[in-house]
Formats: C-alpha cells, structure tokens, sequence
C-alpha cells in the first residue's frame, strides 16, 4: 500500500482532472489508493467505479458502485453507474432496475431515460417505447442529441413515414451533430514510396463472432496479403472470430474509450491510404470523428450499414444491385459503389451445421429475429396467417419481450414458440431444423438470411428502399 500522502485533497484533486480527460487507467490508480485512504467517502468509490467501467472491467465497477451506494443510497449518479455496469455484463433486467432506481431519485434524469430507451429498443425488443421513453428529451439541450438519435434509429424498426422522408430527417441530424467544426486535421500528403505496402484501416465496435466477421473476413483474408490491416477496435468482445482479425492485422489499436476528437487524431496518425467504417450507426463517435475524412480514402461497408451516415466525405458505400440499386442513390449522401457479384462474402462458422433433408424439417414457420424487427405492420402479416409460428431469438428470454408477440397475435399464447438458444452455434442447429423462415419487415435479417440460404431453408422475403429493408433480396 502506498504510503498516504500529506495532501489528499491534491491526490484527489488529480484523480478527477484524469477522469475528466479521460485518462481512465491513471485515474483508476490514483482512486485505487485514495479508496483504501479514504473507504467511508462514497464519491471515491463512484468514481473509481467510473474508470473501471471506461476500462471494461464491469465487474469492479458494480463492485465499486455498490460500495457507493452503501454510503450514500440517494446518490442517483451511483445507480446510473450500476445500471451501466449491469448491462455491460449482461444482466439487462437488474441494469433497468437500476435505471428505473435512478430515475426515482432525480425524475426526468435524461442519462438514465436515455439509458432506458436503449434496453426497450436494442434488448427487450420494444422501438416503440424507446421513441416514447425519449420524447420530454427532445427540447432538452443537454440530451436532445441522444434522444434524436433514438427516435431515428428506433424508427428503422417500425415508422409510419417514408423511406425518403426518414432518409432527409437523418441526413439533417447528421449535419447538426456528426461534425467536429473544432478540429482541423492536415491533409495527408502523398505517399513518398509507391512501392511501400498499402496501409488499410478498418474500424468497427464489432471484431467478433458476429455480422462483421462472416460477411467480411474473407475481403481481409485477401487484403492481407498485399496490404497491413490497421484494426482500430472500438468494443470490448473478445472471441475466436476477434483472434482471427488479429491474426490478419498489422497492428491492432484498442480504442474504446477515445472521445470523436481523439479517435480522429488517432486515425489521422497512422497515414492510411484507406479507412473502411465497419461501424456505422452502431458507433455515433466513430462516425463523428470520419467527419474530418481522416485517411486518404474512406468506404462504408458491412457494420451499421442500416441507411446512409449522412457524411459527404466517403468515397463510396459498398453495395450492390439487390441492397443498393443506382436509382435510389437519393437516398444515399456517399456514392454508391456497387459489387458485380455481391457486396459482401459468406464465409460459414466452422461449427455450421450439416444440412438434413426437407422431410424431416418442422413444418411450422421459423422467425429468427431481432425482435425489435418485430414491427407493427410484420406482426399484422403474422396474424393473418394461420398455425402455429415459432420465434427464435435469445432476448425472448424477457417476459415483455414475448408478451408483445403474444398481444400482436390475437394474445394467443398458443400460436408463438419462443426458443432462445444459449450461443450462436445453437441458434443455427435449431433454425436448421426448419423448413421455411420467414423474414421481418421493414427491417429484413442479413447475416441470418444467408445462414438460412446456407442450411438449405426457403426464406419468404420482403422488400423496401432502405439498405437494411433489402437485406435478403438476392435470396428470391
């Protein structure tokens, strides 16, 4: 143990100028100790809670929130931080609990209805709610931008406009809130050896087991071996599919808790001839910080690619004539770069089942999808039909989750099967038993509809304008 020193108040005093600029293993080191000088001071252990979860380590950062809230109980920052460092872990009803426990202590604290909003919309499954939960939000100054956000993004899963005119109130939110008119970076100035290996950045919260990975990595395979991979990763998963990215990348930066500012420095430091954005709407920051078109050249591709970034600066959004035809280029704010064969490549786990014959599939119709693609108008379709249907999701684990599927057919239970299986591998031995998927609408599957196609089931497609209204397109 360090031994205490005559000022404290300085010691503390340096903690809090690292936690406001973000410096959160230093910050987490001066807390550390001032926590064992100090165990009775609630704001200590927030605090320290607050760097162990910028770091990842969610697991102290309850530890330390709890210990917080022990010595003060109305400190509703506490609970917030609780909520954040739940849901980080994964456990999602005791993270609204916590949010809800916030909210009790200072009603109408728009981080935590903001924070509540995310949970309806992104696991229970409820764009709805999140739109409602966040509308007193949308005259406040200090969290209108994140309320905005919300509705446009909830309203990709279920709205009563148009593609045209959703596409102009995006567009418009980009142009207010996607900048960084503070910062000037230098232009990149040409390359001074043509010979020297192509530097290729990519960007992504999601270098992991998921769309990102199975849709891209045979593209980076073939980089690779004439290009060093730059990997900025912006999340914290780690799995078999991240070890292959590192495996193929040149040099791998962790730069989950860098603020648009910093990001953008960081990108602009490592002289790339081109960026990819595998991120998109996922990583707001991200996007805010490709504003200042920090590599020579920048491509949309897999990753968030839902509809348009709003951002002038890209030099094309990689597509094709099924997601992207030209003449929905209105729709668009980057070029549209569309692939002959295809804008992204399957490439199938290793653990993909074996396909087995029709005849020995169920019969009943599998819906295997986020459930926040459950729309008002998919769910009116489903209850015109007739038969049991079943639906295949991990967060139908939520009783409101299933409740909201329920109430949409008629509140019969009896229709809807809820299956959520424990990993992904499970989630295709199960889809592969069945016969027929139908997909969601307006929001089509992408990753799972080729997962389908791959196991040999029909998928009854529908269509829009959107990028993410046209996933599955090509399977008709």
């Amino acid at each position: 143990m360090l031994e205490r020193p005559t000022d404290l108040q300085a010691w503390l005093d340096r903690a809090e100028r690292a936690l406001h600029a973000g410096q959160w293993a230093q910050a987490r080191d001066l807390l550390l100790s001032a926590a064992q000088w100090l165990p009775g001071v609630a704001q200590v252990h927030h605090h320290l809670g607050a760097s162990h979860l910028a770091l990842g380590q969610a697991q102290l950062a309850v530890e330390s929130a709890k210990r917080a809230l022990a010595l003060a109980p109305a400190q509703w920052q506490s609970q917030l931080l609780l909520g954040k460092a739940c849901k980080a872990l994964g456990h999602m009803e005791a993270a609204d609990a916590s949010f809800d426990a916030a909210l009790q202590l200072q009603p109408g604290q728009g981080e935590a209805i903001i924070a509540k909003a995310d949970l309806a919309m992104n696991v229970f499954g409820l764009p709805l709610q999140a739109i409602t939960l966040v509308q007193p939000l949308l005259t406040h100054a200090q969290h209108v931008v994140d309320a905005e956000l919300t509705t446009l993004m909830a309203s990709l899963y279920d709205r009563d406009t148009s593609a045209t005119a959703l596409t102009k109130r995006v567009m418009q939110f980009s142009a207010r809130h996607m900048r960084l008119p503070q910062l000037q970076l230098q232009p990149l100035s040409p390359r001074k050896s043509a010979a020297a290996r192509p530097r290729v950045g990519i960007i992504s919260p999601l270098f992991c087991n998921s769309p990102v990975y199975f849709l891209t990595i045979a593209g980076w395979q073939h980089v690779a071996k004439g290009s060093d991979i730059v990997v900025f990763s912006r999340g914290y998963k780690s799995d078999w599919a991240s070890a292959v990215f590192r495996a193929l990348s040149a040099q791998w930066l962790d730069v989950q808790a860098l603020s648009a500012e910093a990001l953008a420095r960081s990108i602009h430091g490592q002289d790339l001839d081109v960026l990819y954005d595998l991120g998109g709407w996922m990583d707001p920051v991200a996007l805010k910080a490709l504003s200042l078109k920090p590599a020579r050249a920048m491509y949309k591709w897999v990753g968030g690619q839902s509809m348009t970034t709003g951002l002038e600066n890209f030099d094309g959004w990689i597509g094709d004539a099924w997601q992207s035809p030209l003449h929905l280029q209105h729709l668009y704010s980057e070029p549209l770069v569309n692939i002959p064969e295809g804008y992204a490549t399957y490439t199938p786990p290793p653990y993909l089942p074996a396909q087995t014959a029709l005849a020995r599939r169920s019969r009943t119709p599998v819906v295997f999808s986020n459930p926040a693609k459950l729309s008002r108008a998919f769910l009116a379709y489903l209850r015109q039909t007739t038969g049991p249907i079943c639906f295949v999701h991990q967060q139908f684990q939520y009783a409101r989750t299933r409740a909201k599927v329920e109430a949409a057919l008629d509140g019969s239970k009896a229709r809807a099967e809820f299956v959520c299986p424990s990993s992904h591998r499970h989630a295709l031995e199960i889809l592969g038993g069945f016969q027929t998927m139908v997909d969601t609408f307006p929001y089509s599957s992408g990753l799972t509809a080729r997962e389908a196609q791959a196991m040999g089931l029909q998928v009854k497609v529908f269509t829009g304008e959107l990028f993410c209204e046209r996933h599955s397109l090509h399977l008709r």
